[in-house]
């Protein structure tokens, strides 16, 4: 979950919205993305996302069922308040948990 954060950032950091739209790679990519972290999400324990309830992670599962499934209708604003809005609290979120709380190694990788 938090290389698929730290790539979008990454792909995105120099961009605003418009520049954002005019780059079909890095849309594609960011949607690419977007779909690895909600699927490595929906692989964390229900206890530990139970334990880590301020992750809004049906929220990260939920968008990741929407991009696979609607792709066509996807609304770029959204996506973009995710990167901009609610990527680097979760971000933040993720990287205390690895430092508090660590999974055993079968499943930190899906952090």
């Amino acid at each position: 979950m938090l290389e698929a954060v730290d790539t979008i950032q990454e792909y995105t950091n120099d961009l605003n919205y418009e520049s954002f739209l005019n780059s079909k790679m890095v849309r594609d990519a960011v949607v690419r993305n977007v779909q690895v972290l909600g699927g490595a999400a929906n692989r964390i324990p229900k206890p530990f996302r139970d334990q880590h309830a301020t992750i809004e992670w049906l929220r990260i599962i939920r968008t990741r069922h929407i991009l696979v499934h609607d792709y066509f209708g996807l609304d770029y604003k959204i996506l973009w308040r995710i990167i901009t809005v609610h990527l680097p609290p979760l971000q933040q979120s993720i990287k205390q948990i690895l430092d508090i709380d660590p999974l055993e190694d079968a499943d930190i990788d899906q952090i």
